[in-house]
């Protein structure tokens, strides 16, 4: 054996590619005999300068692992970064290297590993590291029971040399790593790391390095002397082999890591602090922290719907095998009822998802038996209020309350109507409002018309001052309703208000529907008492039909609103003043909407860090579009202060017609709205319509228009809702977009391509396919019927 077959290797994901740079350069450094490898617990990005340039990387779905899609499924990212180790080593043997060295990326190498290279020159099979050389009885972790359950040898560091040992245990370790490779110490399993405690019984070959200059963390320092002479750091008077890094963040040096309370101010020793500075330094350069989480490949549905850790378990309890990729198929088979599970309306029907949770709840079991009258209806019911905080993701409880709400059966038929074809219906509302509202129920009007319907609109007037729960009524029609369903489109809170004041005005006992908005998660407990005046509710999209459902007991149907439009003939960038020779971001908000809930300030955040760079040219600006702003005097006032050391972005405060609003989209390149809650996304809604990439917070009702297939959703953290930002936010919740996330976003739609222009076209199908005219007015007209018919 040479060292001409030896290769080195790291496994990361893209987040911590910044700290495989730094891995890579030592391991050149020392090592420059041997072949660099990187194994990407991930997908390539694009960036041709992302990765390191002098070494290899290799995707993780290279290495043909048996059903990948289900391999990668199964495991959250640290335990998916871990399972794939012995499936790289395994590739690595067969590109013929006999001698391969596997570090974690947080890793850095300070002087050849001869001790390690003879080892292996020896003819070892396998070199280990054990986390600790000596006993370990102090109080607080790590001690040696705490190592115990972690396991005995470090797989932050692993030697392997070719050979038939080798193949034999890698076999056995890959089929364990293939459906075993879980962080579940209680039970014995600690990832990778806890199986290799056993290698050293299965093989003659193995040598355990106990040399103390190797492997050095957190875990064992206490037991070693780190000093330095001049630039060279020492471990026991001995040159430092290598230093693992875990735990460690080079934005707080006031602790080493953050996995123990060791080696904290004060007390970190000063050499220990000058690795600490050296390590951080370079991690800041290589922008460590600048790739969110978001971007990982494997850690979401292809809707955009999280994987979260009980779906993960879901998947690894019921199926050990999977037909298909799960990330295309596997959400739809979580929401899919499970046959003769409940007992009671068709409506009420128990999905795989929920089995899984009452099955895994004994309280649950007891608490709901669907066979049982009212037990699947209570079981559904007490799921769409709670189930969210257990699975993880509001997409997954909404399929549940879709199925319900529509399936549900009107509450009584309306009264006899008019002579016609089909039902007569008066739409009620702000009809000539220019935004908001006012369209929304100028688009159900339009599209109850198209069905063929005797419809018509009936304009209310409202005052209102710039807090929606604080209103007033005058003039209420223009005319009586006479119809027999009276539609009303009125914000949630004050449609108690606007029906009282009503009177003879309406018909008596007509079949009355709201359409309310909302922005938050639960409705306030001022207006459940406005929804006794109504029959049932069409809530135009997913996000309001469910937290409906959550607080009131009336059927709630899921109708959307058409959001198709023919787009607006096309304008100049010169008319508003806009450079031709620039990209443009374009976002617009009325203040009357609440400046907290739409969240300018956090579009200029995330455009500062995706295109400010040091020394170069800005090649984008944003375009920021406001309304009101003269009745918002305070908060305008703020924004322009804060935009004026900001010359690539925009501001226009003109009063513009929708048709204009639209034109003026058009010419811009891209939207992007990191919105905290949204109860419809109208803006977004005209982006993939008008075929401008759409960049949206991955929360609230915009996640039924943007998803990784139609355009670039954006994590996001629930924060409380502050006491001034919205109305009733006591005990509300609402999303604080993760800036670094939506930076990332813009910059990729800035690089555009062929994955762009796909999303694009993809956009104006879903718009088309889902909430075009036909499509929404086949929807309206069938319930319409069945309240008619029942």
């Amino acid at each position: 054996m040479t060292d001409r077959n030896s290769a080195i290797f790291t496994i990361c994901s893209n987040n911590y590619v910044s700290m495989a740079k730094i891995f890579v350069d030592s391991a050149r450094l020392h090592h420059p005999e041997a072949k660099v490898y990187i194994c990407l617990a991930d997908t390539l990005v694009a960036d041709p300068g992302f990765y390191p340039s002098d070494c290899f990387v290799i995707p993780a779905a290279a290495l043909a692992i048996p059903e990948f899609e289900a391999f990668s499924f199964r495991y959250d990212v640290m335990e998916f970064n871990t399972a794939l180790k012995p499936f790289m080593i395994r590739y690595l043997l067969s590109l013929g290297h006999e001698l391969i060295l596997y570090f974690d990326p947080d890793i850095e190498i300070f002087r050849p590993l001869d001790s390690v290279m003879a080892a292996l020159r020896r003819g070892a099979s396998f070199v280990l590291t054990p986390h600790i050389c000596k006993p370990s009885e102090g109080s607080a972790f790590p001690d040696d029971i705490g190592i115990m359950q972690a396991g005995t040898y470090n797989l932050g560091f692993l030697g392997v040399g070719a050979g038939a040992e080798t193949d034999f245990v890698l076999r056995w370790w890959a089929r364990r790593l293939q459906y075993q490779c879980i962080n579940d110490q209680a039970h014995g399993i600690f990832v990778d790391q806890k199986f290799m405690d056993l290698v050293p019984g299965f093989a003659t070959n193995v040598h355990i390095l106990r040399d103390t200059t190797m492997n050095v963390a957190y875990w064992n320092l206490s037991q070693r002397s780190l000093t330095r002479e001049g630039e060279v750091w020492l471990v026991d008077g001995v040159p430092l082999g290598f230093f693992h890094y875990s735990g460690f963040n080079p934005r707080n040096l006031s602790q080493l890591s953050n996995y123990t309370e060791a080696f904290r101010d004060p007390h970190i020793g000063q050499d220990l602090l000058a690795l600490m500075q050296h390590y951080a330094k370079r991690l800041l350069v290589n922008e460590h922290g600048s790739v969110p989480a978001g971007v990982y490949a494997y850690g979401k549905f292809r809707s955009g719907t999280l994987v979260t850790d009980f779906v993960r378990d879901t998947f690894r309890q019921n199926h050990l095998t999977w037909s298909g990729n799960p990330f295309d198929t596997y959400e739809e088979y979580l929401s899919l009822p499970v046959a003769e599970r409940w007992h009671g309306p068709a409506a009420a029907c128990i999905t795989s998802l929920m089995t899984t949770l009452r099955d895994n709840e004994p309280w649950l079991k007891e608490t709901f038996v669907p066979s049982q009258p009212d037990g699947a209806k209570n079981f559904v019911n007490w799921f769409m209020k709670y189930g969210e905080e257990l699975v993880g993701d509001p997409r997954l409880v909404e399929p549940v309350a879709e199925r319900f709400g529509d399936l549900t059966k009107p509450l009584r038929r309306p009264p006899p109507r008019r002579s016609s074809a089909e039902p007569d219906i008066d739409v009620i509302g702000y009809l000539r409002l220019a935004l908001g509202l006012g369209e929304a129920g100028r688009l159900i009007l339009r599209s109850l018309v198209a069905a063929g319907l005797n419809a018509k609109g009936l304009e209310t007037s409202l005052n209102s001052s710039s807090s929606r729960s604080d209103v007033s009524c005058e003039s209420l029609l223009v005319e009586k309703s006479n119809a027999s369903i009276q539609l009303f489109c009125i914000n949630a809170e004050q449609i108690g208000y606007v029906i009282d004041h009503l009177g003879e005005a309406l018909r008596p006992n007509s079949y009355r529907i709201m359409t309310p908005f909302w922005e938050l998660s639960n409705l306030p407990a001022a207006c459940l008492s406005a929804f006794d005046l109504v029959d049932e509710v069409w809530a135009p999209t997913r996000f309001i039909q469910t937290m409906l459902m959550r607080s009131i007991d009336k059927p709630v149907v899921r109708m959307p609103l058409t959001l198709e439009f023919e787009p607006p003939p096309s304008i100049e960038r010169s008319q508003f003043n806009l450079p031709n020779d620039k990209f443009l971001f374009f976002f617009a908000f009325d203040y009357f909407s609440f400046l907290e809930r739409k969240n300018p300030q956090a579009v200029i955040k995330a455009f500062k860090r995706a295109f400010r760079r040091k020394g170069q040219e800005v090649p984008a600006m944003l375009v920021l579009k406001t309304l009101n702003a003269e009745v918002a005097q305070s908060q305008s006032q703020a924004l322009r202060d804060s935009l004026r050391e900001n010359p690539d972005v925009i501001l226009i405060e003109q009063t513009l017609s929708r048709e204009t609003t639209l034109a003026l989209i058009s010419t811009c390149d891209a939207v992007v709205s990191l919105h905290r809650s949204e109860g419809l996304g109208l803006l977004i809604a005209e982006a993939m319509v008008l075929g401008k990439p759409a960049i949206s917070t991955d929360y609230s009702a915009t996640t039924e228009l943007v998803s990784p297939e139609t355009g670039y959703p954006v994590d996001y953290k629930l924060i409380p809702v502050k006491d001034g930002d919205y109305p009733f936010h006591d005990g509300q919740h609402w999303a604080d977009a993760d800036v670094d996330h939506a930076a990332w976003q813009m910059r990729e739609v800035f690089a555009g391509g062929d994955n762009v222009a796909r999303k694009v076209r993809a956009a104006r199908a879903h718009i088309r396919a889902s909430y075009g005219q036909e499509s929404v007015s086949s929807r309206q007209l069938k319930r319409l019927r069945m309240i008619e018919g029942f």
